[in-house]
């Protein structure tokens, strides 16, 4: 019984072998998968969990969070700061290049002199040897040396690249001559530019009452006293009216104007100039060729009884009517060559006391101040 039964088992087992080697031929290939393939088909790193906390993967994700926020930041700042660096390396050498490249050498000057600065005096000033970088000059520097001329108000200096300077000057206008010591002259803004020199006046006026100690001492209270003899000086020039060589401005305000062809006295007072000069035009035609004979001319008088406006003259009597009037310019002149020579009298005396101070024993010492 037992026989039978294994003989009949014994072929189903056979056939199930069979059946296992199936031909190679019939098998499903599967083409193997390149490396790109690979890499794309490899699964994403599973994410980690740490006390409720994602972490992500990567080099960094055993550490913990504000490590991982420190070192992110430290890599963006040092890529940062490399790239910075970079950029002034080569910032560095293109200015070293263009403050040394021979095409940007200064050949050329554009400049259009003024009555008192030359073309020469200018380039002296200016102090520009040849060779010089003109990207490594500073122009504010140079429009600084430009306005130590006496006569130079104002400069600029710009740059027109590759190679040329560009100057503009604008000189001092001089308006009247401040006689405070020594005579200087005077710019619209009422302050002293410079000493007079022979030749300089011209026909320009004279403004006194200003002593010299305030130039330098009190320069504000000296600045209005100018100012206000240059707002007479502008209201007098808007009409026809005779020349004048000096505007006096005594200690209270009160003005006096000096005519230059016959001296004339024009006592203004502090009283409205406008309304003063007014009264003057009516005197002169009112007396017609008489006016050459004014003397004096009260132009701020009023009537102490009635309280009208009144003007008071006085005239040079005719047998001493000056034919001739000193011209205000030798006057200036004269006063300065004689403030000159006490000047230099004064440096002279001082030379040979030391001098005689110095002689005794034969022995240098040291200097005295008093």
């Amino acid at each position: 019984m037992s026989k039978r039964t294994q003989s009949k088992t014994r072929p189903g087992r056979r056939r199930a072998k069979k059946a296992s080697k199936a031909p190679v031929s019939n098998r499903r290939r599967v083409p193997r998968a390149t490396s790109h393939g690979a890499d794309a088909s490899r699964p994403a790193p599973a994410t980690r969990r740490r006390g409720g906390e994602q972490i992500p993967p990567g080099a960094l994700g055993h550490l913990p969070k504000w490590a991982r926020t420190a070192a992110r930041w430290a890599l963006r700042l040092g890529v940062a700061g490399g790239l910075s660096y970079g950029a002034l390396v080569g910032v560095q050498h293109a200015y070293d290049y263009a403050t040394t490249s021979p095409r940007f050498e200064a050949r050329a000057l554009i400049f259009e002199p003024t009555p008192h600065v030359s073309d020469a005096e200018l380039r002296a000033l200016m102090g520009i040897t040849p060779g010089t970088n003109i990207l490594s000059l500073e122009v504010d520097g140079l429009a600084s040396k430009i306005s130590e001329h006496p006569w130079v108000r104002r400069a600029s200096v710009t740059r027109e690249l590759p190679d040329t300077l560009i100057v503009e000057v604008h000189e001092h206008q001089p308006r009247a001559v401040l006689l405070a010591g020594d005579f200087y002259l005077v710019g619209d803004d009422g302050i002293p530019f410079k000493p007079l020199e022979t030749g300089e006046r011209g026909t320009l006026p004279v403004i006194t009452g200003v002593e010299a100690q305030s130039v330098f001492t009190e320069p504000e209270h000296a600045q209005k006293i100018v100012r206000r003899a240059l707002d007479i000086l502008e209201i007098y020039g808007t009409k026809q009216r005779p020349r004048l060589s000096e505007i006096n401005i005594d200690d209270t305000g009160s003005a006096t104007l000096y005519t230059a062809d016959l001296g004339s006295q024009l006592r203004l007072g502090r009283t409205g100039v406008e309304a003063a000069l007014t009264r003057y035009d009516a005197l002169r035609a009112a007396l017609g060729e008489e006016s050459d004979k004014l003397a004096v001319a009260h132009l701020d008088a009023t009537s102490a009884t009635e309280g009208k406006e009144r003007v008071v003259a006085s005239f040079f009597p005719t047998k001493d009517v000056p034919e001739f009037v000193e011209d205000a310019a030798a006057q200036a002149e004269q006063r300065a060559l004689e403030h000159k020579l006490a000047l230099d009298a004064h440096k002279d005396a001082k030379k040979k006391k030391k001098a005689r101070k110095g002689g005794h024993g034969g022995k240098s010492r040291l200097p005295r101040y008093e």
